[in-house]
């Protein structure tokens, strides 16, 4: 039996018709064989503990039928959980202790992730929606809010696959820059210039920011810097912004120059929305989006709480 229950989670006890334990195999960690033999629950157990295994093993031998009991036991500053069922037998009640501490843990684990998944999910279809709604209203027709609303879903999903092979830590800013301009056209990448820091943005951030950058990535490429027509370049750059004794904000610019802006000039339409207020309303920070003679300008500032350097 010893050689059986060797490294399972599994201890067996047997005891006498006068509650002394004349059998203890592979007791929990922290117990020795001998410390059961010839005792009764009350040596052994705390006391709650005691009178509820007490009850037990009386109410087995009364009525012959199997008994289940659980209960936890301290081990240091550790709790683990034990399913105990009691079993009559000829010699008296053989009760089998199982761990079930770490599938406890499992499962816990498991719930948790099954929450959060579940909230994160919420989260991202409310995002879906209002990006769905605000498109339709600032589109002409059918076919215009199609082609809009995909560019804008495709944006969001390529995002959630960076933050969830991230294990729903974020997705690294630069990372994220190279997916959305990579969406819109990889032969562009060479009229672009990603510098400064590369700091991890959390889900709710990249989600977001993921969207901006994607705004600006289509717009660049209908009539900015990144035309067929337009022999403009695209500068994207980031820096923490330190003061002393307080966490530095994160400082997204985006910069188009060598561009037609009389092409870029248009009614407010979602894309500024987003820019301009979903965005950094979103993350908690401010936004600046301008449009100047040769060049068109977005300045992201991003509180501390929404990245990791």
């Amino acid at each position: 039996m010893s050689a059986g229950l060797h490294g399972r989670s599994i201890c067996v006890l047997h005891q006498d018709s006068d509650h002394r334990f004349d059998i203890a195999e592979n007791p929990p960690s922290n117990w020795l064989p001998q410390q059961f033999l010839g005792r009764v629950e009350a040596d052994i157990f705390p006391a709650e503990i005691a009178t509820a295994f007490t009850a037990a093993h009386d109410r087995c031998r009364d009525s012959g039928e199997e008994q289940y009991i659980t209960f936890e036991l301290g081990e240091g500053q550790r709790r683990r959980h034990f399913e105990t069922r009691l079993v009559l037998d000829d010699d008296g009640i053989t009760a089998i202790m199982i761990d079930m501490t770490d599938e406890r843990a499992r499962d816990q684990a498991v719930a948790s992730l099954l929450r959060e998944v579940s909230h994160r999910s919420k989260n991202l279809l409310a995002i879906v929606q209002s990006v769905a709604m605000q498109t339709a209203h600032h589109s002409g027709d059918i076919q215009d809010f199609l082609d809009k609303f995909r560019g804008r879903l495709h944006a969001l999903s390529s995002t959630q696959d960076l933050v969830t092979e991230s294990n729903w830590r974020g997705t690294y800013l630069q990372s994220l820059v190279t997916s959305q301009l990579t969406r819109v056209g990889s032969a562009l990448l060479a009229n672009v210039r990603v510098t400064g820091e590369n700091p991890l943005l959390g889900p709710n951030a990249s989600l977001h920011i993921g969207l901006a950058i994607h705004e600006l990535s289509a717009n660049a490429v209908l009539h900015g810097a990144l035309a067929g027509n337009q022999p403009g370049h695209v500068w994207v750059d980031a820096r923490v912004e330190r003061r002393a004794g307080l966490p530095g904000d994160l400082v997204i610019e985006w910069q188009e120059t060598g561009i037609d802006t009389d092409q870029v000039r248009r009614e407010p339409r979602f894309g500024t929305l987003v820019l301009e207020r979903i965005v950094p309303l979103s993350v908690g920070g401010t936004a600046d989006f301008t449009i100047e003679r040769d060049s068109v300008r977005y300045r992201l500032v991003v509180p501390a709480d929404q990245f990791e350097v």
